[in-house]
């Protein structure tokens, strides 16, 4: 979509399409940089504009073109955090019509969800001060061993990747958007070829 083809008429039409379809519908890359250069188009005509009657016709349209575009936001930013729900879940949502413009949203929100799962569901036992039950040295030892034996490294996939055998002979099949628990030698082969990015623990 070319700036000058973002109207009224237009964003309504995008606007109806993302009430209807419970998908994120298509947008061009770069809908939201257009939408900004639209609203200063027209601020810069009310600035211009010296007949009341138009000033009054401008501003209701700016008004009106706001609240549009506030709608179809929240719209995508609701099927966005669904989408982070369902991968977080296991599921496989579509992304197709995610532009780079809302991918930080999915991407930091999908972060935040895994590492509470992780820390919520799949944590020790606590007592009642909230302190793991294990004493002090145990903890020790575990930590030794953990630095020792943990060489994998959790990394989220941003480009589909053909079938391949893994360097631990496991057979993989990655598609954007997955989470998943690599050795080392391979997330790092992964993240030069830049098909996957590292999840911070």
């Amino acid at each position: 979509m070319d700036t000058d083809e973002i109207n009224y008429k237009t964003l309504r039409k995008i606007q109806q399409m993302e009430r209807k379809s419970p998908m994120l519908t298509k947008i061009d890359y770069h809908f939201y940089s257009d939408l900004s250069e639209y609203i200063n188009a027209l601020n810069s005509r009310l600035e211009k504009e010296s007949k009341s009657q138009k000033q009054m016709l401008l501003k209701n349209e700016i008004q009106n073109t706001n609240k549009i575009i506030r709608n179809i936001y929240e719209h995508r930013e609701k099927k966005i955090l669904l989408a982070a729900i369902s991968k977080a879940r296991g599921g496989r949502p579509d992304l197709k019509n995610l532009i780079d413009a809302e991918r930080n949203l999915f991407d930091s929100t999908l972060k935040l969800m895994v590492q509470s799962r992780e820390q919520l569901l799949e944590g020790r036992p606590k007592d009642k001060r909230g302190k793991d039950n294990k004493n002090v040295e145990t903890k020790k030892e575990e930590t030794r061993i953990e630095k020792k034996d943990n060489t994998n490294q959790m990394v989220m996939v941003t480009k589909n990747i053909p079938e391949f055998i893994g360097t631990d002979t496991k057979k993989y099949n990655l598609r954007a958007g997955d989470i998943i628990s690599l050795p080392k030698n391979m997330s790092d082969m992964l993240l030069k070829r830049n098909v996957v990015k590292e999840i911070k623990r």
